[in-house]
């Protein structure tokens, strides 16, 4: 599937959101439906009652007083390794992969208030990021055992 078909497409390709230059949209790898509800379950396992689960040691940003930039800047500090691949859940049917650079410059393009609860996490790695439609970032570093 091209990311033109995305069920989000109209996020990044409609002029009355957001239109994303050509070389990010390529970098959108959706993930077709059924391939997506798998990556949920994984998602929700990162869940705990109302943020992260207890597994994570996690600090919190509300995104209502954040303008992009120190939005981007947020992101950019809490995990710096940007070339990452990382998985963006939405729900069991709509997901996409990216990297996390594409992710933090245009995180408000993939985070809509009120409507979206979303979870990034790399391919590889013990670290996850959970947007809750109020308006809030959590992330959340695994707690390993010493």
């Amino acid at each position: 599937m091209d990311i033109r078909q995305h069920r989000l497409a109209w996020r990044w390709t409609d002029s009355r959101y957001a239109v994303l230059p050509e070389d990010v949209l390529a970098e959108l790898q959706p993930i077709e439906e059924v391939e997506a509800k798998p990556f949920h379950e994984l998602a929700l396992s990162f869940l705990g009652t109302d943020a992260l689960s207890s597994e994570f040691n996690s600090c919190m940003a509300s995104t209502a007083s954040l303008s992009g930039e120190e939005g981007s800047n947020w992101l950019a500090q809490q995990e710096p390794l940007s070339e990452q691949e990382v998985v963006l859940s939405w729900d069991p049917a709509v997901a996409l992969k990216t990297s996390w650079a594409i992710f933090v410059e245009y995180w408000q393009e993939f985070c809509y208030p009120a409507s979206d609860d979303l979870l990034v996490w790399p391919s590889v790695g013990n670290w996850v990021l959970l947007y809750h439609h109020e308006e809030e970032l959590y992330f959340g570093r695994r707690i390993v055992d010493a």
